[in-house]
């Protein structure tokens, strides 16, 4: 059971950075289309429009990236319980970075200013991006 859930752990990690990545590529992307928009970007609800679907689509994609954070953090904790450690204690901090940063980032984020919570949002993306890399060399 241990290899097993072990095995899960580390899987998880590829998964993490390709649905960040591609989160990270799609704020990019709506950063770029929505440079000369107002500071206040009215969301539409049916809206069909280019900026609209890719709004959607970076919503959906943080929500899989933190989901997927949970999982590994779920993961990693049935490891500590069942006594297995990491090679450096702090892949403790970057897993904790992994967990925490995209809902931190919502949080601070008023849901009113588009543009500016998008910014956010991708700074948090790399965030996980870079602490799921530094997870992966401190796990052993």
């Amino acid at each position: 059971m241990l290899n097993f859930i072990l095995s899960l752990h580390t899987i998880m990690v590829p998964l993490i950075l390709a649905a960040a990545g591609l989160a990270l590529i799609n704020g990019i992307a709506l950063v770029i289309m929505t440079r000369g928009a107002s500071a206040v970007l009215p969301e539409q609800p049916q809206g069909t429009d280019s900026v609209s679907v890719l709004r959607r689509i970076f919503r959906i994609l943080l929500q899989v990236t933190a989901g997927l954070g949970v999982l590994q953090a779920a993961f990693g904790g049935l490891l500590l319980l069942q006594g297995e450690h990491p090679a450096e204690g702090l892949h403790f901090v970057y897993g904790l970075i992994v967990l925490g940063a995209i809902p931190v980032a919502y949080v601070y984020s008023d849901q009113k200013q588009v543009r500016r919570d998008i910014v956010i949002m991708s700074i948090a993306v790399v965030l996980v991006i870079g602490a799921a890399i530094r997870a992966l060399a401190t796990g052993g």
